[in-house]
């Protein structure tokens, strides 16, 4: 203060080992050597109570002072030289980088979870910059660790000093020695709180600070933080084989399980080269006995840094919050990435959950990116995995967070799986219910959780994921079925929505039928759905006749219970107009579709799902040449009809019409189509998203349409494009996703014709290995046509000509034509 607000008297003192303070002094050393530190209250208050005095100057025993004292050359205490060290360069380049900065201490701080590597990537650093000295290694878990490290500091400069000074005066004079000296290196290690170290950051002179920590916030304003995150996996597969070289083909498969953080790899690695157990080996225990395993370190190895116990450690420092320890518990049932925050929302006050998560995030247990947040799929694995030893994660507390992970997602399930607006939010829940389906025991299925799966499932099957939906459909009507027993309306409708997706006997839905007429009523809309599905049974099986009938069944049912209008009957009404088109008749098929067509938009509106899909028919179907789309559809079935020779007889026909083609009606044919295409698939697009089934069929027939009209780059951008989307959204192995593929390989081999008429032999393999993915075991004779096609498509393109079907629509499995 100054002025007349400064009204404190004069102070004044004199003779040895006198001290005068006339406001906030902090800490005073006096005698010999002593140093005089002026730091603010809030700093040093703590040191005050532990003050004491020195011999005074000119004492026998007297220290000296700190900057009349080097430090011994290439004084240092580094714990280890790692010599087993991988990647890690963009972290090394941004160490060195602050070598540059002039003047000051230059102080940077590592984070990130436990295990992660930041004290070894620090010991690296430091022995790689043998010019600092003295370079000092301090355990800085603590104030009284940090300050037993200065300390520790002090005496190796002046030994001198342990005779005269207790440990807080030598904490004081290294602080000074620190102020005074230059090109000193500090490694403050493991620091739990970033305010322990403002005093001593506070006093710093020209050297460097590096500071290694799982707190992620609280550096403002005393270092640069660095993040340190997992290994590049072909990293982590690097130190793996350093240690353990000889562990088999599935060291790849077991850091991905690992996440490629380098505690586990190197624990796991560790564990493999002395028990002479194989990576596959390690897999199947790390599956049956997680528990040990994350706490098993090899003989001689620090059982203090496993897993399980660092982060043991982590959950200690949380402990006095317990919904921190809750929400991770909770969260660890889910996917690693993009988790809903909401999702959170039932497990305390929105104040309580925001705090408990920031702690988490601060301790590098999680990272929060805006609405969702993220974790490490090895700190789920642990916290899901119960240990009696262990208070955090006891069976009781693991079991009651799988509980509450499945109560939290039925309350964020929305309520209609066919409302495209909700479609976002679907899409958002769904890698956590399957991560749920995944990693809880079946057995543990409450009627709740049971929901959840089949709903989801419902959702799948309808975005075109069958395998995934069946997986959860077949879960979810287990576990009703275990709770409520087979005649509870949740159950049957469980049973409706599996029957969709499932390949069921007719017979075995005829009786799903027959069980809901007898408990529901002939009436009733599940009912009238498990007659749909028998429809549909008939007609996966060509009986055409008789899904038509049944169909015509439902629509009257649907048309007198839920109105002409309802979603559901307008379904009913397109499924009977596409099977009819296959069936023949094709003019009063296509009246039949426009007028669906013309309701549906009415009722639904023109972007409904339904509306688009049936536009998409429309748009193809009623073409010029819809007769040759309709009938393209048998080429591939007619061996697994039941009627051989009727089969026969059509494709022949259909051969025939394709054969009166000429190359010139087949391009303007498509090439009055491609508008009408690209337009449906912006619909599509928009509506669905890139990934939907029904989109990524919208832009194959764009792919054909360009094809046909012989623009073969916009043929193959689209094929690329559709094989990219179906394999990020439905999956490598969805059918939709190898026919993208192969007609993406496909077109390429077309496009890089050689000199000689030849494509390379590898893209010639990669064609031929999906389309066997497409065909039967026994159509290999298929596949020979297709590659003799392929040879003759090749040759007509080199003379710049129009490739025709015709050679290869002529073949049947046995790679002969029908009439042969």
């Amino acid at each position: 203060m100054s002025g007349v607000f400064d009204r404190r008297p004069g102070v004044a003192a004199s003779g040895d080992e006198s001290v005068a303070a006339g406001g906030d002094i902090g800490v005073a050393v006096t005698g010999a050597g002593a140093v005089g530190t002026q730091y603010t209250q809030q700093h040093i208050a703590q040191y005050i109570d532990k003050a004491t005095i020195a011999p005074a100057e000119g004492h026998p025993h007297a220290s000296p002072k700190a900057e009349s004292v080097d430090a011994p050359a290439g004084l240092t205490n580094l714990p280890e030289r790692p010599e087993l060290f991988v990647g890690r360069e963009r972290e090394l380049a941004l160490l060195d980088a602050a070598l540059a900065s002039p003047g000051g201490a230059v102080v940077q701080a590592l984070h990130g979870l436990g295990g992660i590597g930041k004290s070894t990537l620090a010991a690296r650093w430091v022995a790689n910059h043998p010019q600092y000295s003295p370079t000092w290694w301090i355990t800085a878990d603590s104030r009284a660790a940090l300050d037993a490290g200065l300390a520790g500091l002090a005496a190796a400069v002046e030994r001198d000093l342990t005779r005269t000074l207790q440990q807080q005066q030598l904490r004081d004079w290294a602080v000074q020695w620190l102020a005074v000296h230059e090109n000193w290196l500090i490694v403050l290690d493991n620091v739990s709180d970033p305010a322990d170290l403002k005093p001593l950051l506070a006093a710093a002179g020209n050297g460097r600070f590096l500071i290694t920590s799982r707190r992620s916030s609280g550096w403002h304003g005393l270092a640069q933080p660095v993040h340190l995150d997992v290994l590049a996996h072909d990293d982590a597969l690097d130190l793996f084989t350093r240690i353990c070289p000889d562990a088999g083909d599935e060291v790849g498969r077991l850091c991905t399980e690992l996440g490629c953080l380098p505690l586990a790899v190197e624990q796991a690695a560790s564990y493999c080269a002395e028990t002479v157990t194989t990576a596959a080996d390690y897999l199947a225990l790390l599956a049956s006995y997680p528990a040990d395993m994350y706490a098993a370190a090899a003989e001689g190895g620090d059982t203090e840094r496993t897993v399980a116990r660092v982060w043991h450690l982590t959950l200690d420092r949380l402990a006095d919050d317990p919904l921190a320890v809750r929400i991770l518990l909770t969260l660890a049932w889910y996917a690693p990435d993009d988790v809903p925050r909401s999702l959170l929302d039932t497990l305390g006050s929105p104040i309580a959950v925001r705090r408990a998560l920031g702690r988490l995030a601060a301790h590098s247990m999680l990272t929060l990116r805006g609405d969702s947040l993220s974790l490490h799929r090895l700190v789920q694995a642990v916290a899901r995995t119960s240990d009696p030893g262990d208070p955090h994660r006891g069976p009781a507390a693991v079991g009651r967070a799988r509980e509450m992970a499945a109560e939290a997602l039925v309350e964020g399930l929305p309520s209609d799986t066919g409302d495209p607006a909700l479609w976002p939010r679907w899409r958002a829940l769904l890698p956590h219910v399957e991560a749920l389906a995944e990693h809880a025991p079946q057995d543990a299925d409450s009627v709740d959780l049971a929901r959840v799966f089949s709903i989801m499932g419902e959702f799948l099957a309808g975005y075109g994921l069958g395998e995934r939906a069946e997986r959860l459909l077949e879960r979810g009507e287990s576990g009703l079925v275990r709770h409520l027993g087979p005649e509870h309306r949740l159950s049957l409708v469980a049973r409706n929505r599996l029957v969709h997706v499932a390949d069921v006997a007719v017979q075995d839905a005829m009786d799903h039928v027959d069980r809901c007429e007898r408990i529901l009523g002939a009436e009733d809309p599940e009912t009238i759905t498990a007659l749909y599905e028998v429809g549909r049974e008939h007609a996966t099986r060509d009986a055409t006749e008789e899904a038509l009938a049944l169909y015509d069944q439902v629509i009257r049912r649907r048309t007198d219970v839920l109105g002409p209008a309802h979603r559901d009957t307008l379904a009913a009404r397109a499924e009977r107009a596409a099977l009819a088109l296959m069936d023949g008749g094709i003019a009063e098929a296509i009246e039949d579709l426009r007028e669906v067509y013309d309701d549906t938009a009415r009722e639904l509106g023109e972007t409904h799902p339904l509306t688009l899909d049936l536009r998409g028919q429309l748009a193809v179907t009623a073409s010029g040449m819809g007769d040759l789309v309709i009938g393209a559809g048998s080429v591939m079935r007619w061996a697994d009809a039941s009627n051989e020779t009727e089969m026969r007889s059509q494709l022949s026909a259909y051969v025939e019409r394709v054969r009166g083609v000429t190359a010139d009606q087949m391009k303007s044919w498509a090439g009055g189509m491609i508008g009408n295409l690209k337009e449906h698939l912006a619909n599509c697009e928009a509506v669905l998203g890139p990934g939907h089934g029904d989109t990524v069929h919208a832009r194959l027939m764009l792919v054909q349409a360009h094809m046909l009209a012989g623009d073969m780059d916009s043929a193959l951008a689209h094929a690329g494009r559709s094989a990219a989307d179906a394999e990020q959204t439905l999956g490598s192995g969805h059918p939709a996703a190898t026919v993208a593929r192969v007609m993406s390989t496909t077109l390429s081999m077309m496009q890089s014709i050689g000199p000689e008429g030849e494509a390379s032999p590898e893209a010639t393999a990669e064609v031929v290995a999906g389309f066997r993915e497409l065909l039967d075991p026994e159509d290999e004779g298929r596949l020979t046509a297709f590659m003799s096609w392929m040879e003759a498509a090749r040759e007509e393109l080199r003379k710049g000509g129009m490739p025709t079907l015709s050679p290869f629509l002529d073949t049947g499995p046995d790679g002969k034509t029908p009439d042969a």
